[in-house]
């Protein structure tokens, strides 16, 4: 993250979440104590931080199989899915959840073989494969454009696949999944994402 420069100096980072469980945040690589933030119903607020740019890493947990808003990660007929639009994304971590906010996401995604044996999210596929000795595998998804949380997408499970090859001379390949759901949703992940 990098302070915005036209903004007044030495305010706090306030993230919008919610039902999420906080394991851990540090800043710059160093843990934050719990009176370095503050955590209040939808909010994570970070008190002190640096004037330059900084790194911010928060992990967090949700229970997408007890998520039944259906906003944010959540499964639904054994498929986890998520749905961002217009602030769902603050369900899967704290965030500026804003419209105003733009991000390039780096998503790495794991689940079991066997119950979700596609993993897409937005962007490029860049590493995928197994966990040894786990049953379960993994796929790192980049999307190099910056986008709005409300457009972040993540599809897991045990969908019909297709693969659509690319044209000449391009080393690109479309992929795809879907599903059938009461809203009749469609989650797509390929290269030309926007």
């Amino acid at each position: 993250m990098r302070p915005n420069p036209v903004a007044e100096g030495g305010q706090p980072l306030v993230l919008d979440g919610e039902a999420l469980t906080l394991d851990r945040i540090a800043l710059n690589g160093k843990a934050l104590e719990p009176g370095d933030y503050t955590l209040s119903p939808g909010k994570l607020t970070i008190h002190t931080l640096p004037a330059e740019p900084f790194t911010l890493d928060i992990a967090t947990r949700c229970d997408p199989e007890a998520n039944t808003e259906l906003s944010g990660l959540y499964r639904s007929r054994g498929t986890y899915c998520t749905q961002c639009e217009p602030e769902g994304f603050r369900r899967i971590t704290y965030f500026l959840d804003r419209p105003d906010v733009l991000a390039v996401y780096t998503v790495r995604i794991e689940g079991d073989r066997d119950t979700t044996p596609v993993l897409l999210s937005n962007g490029n596929l860049v590493e995928s494969g197994e966990i040894p000795g786990t049953g379960r595998h993994f796929a790192i998804w980049h999307d190099p454009f910056p986008k709005p949380s409300y457009l972040f997408a993540l599809v897991g499970g045990d969908l019909p696949r297709s693969t659509i090859p690319s044209p000449p001379r391009r080393d690109a390949e479309l992929r795809s999944a879907s599903m059938w759901s009461p809203a009749r949703r469609t989650a797509a992940a390929g290269p030309w994402s926007r």
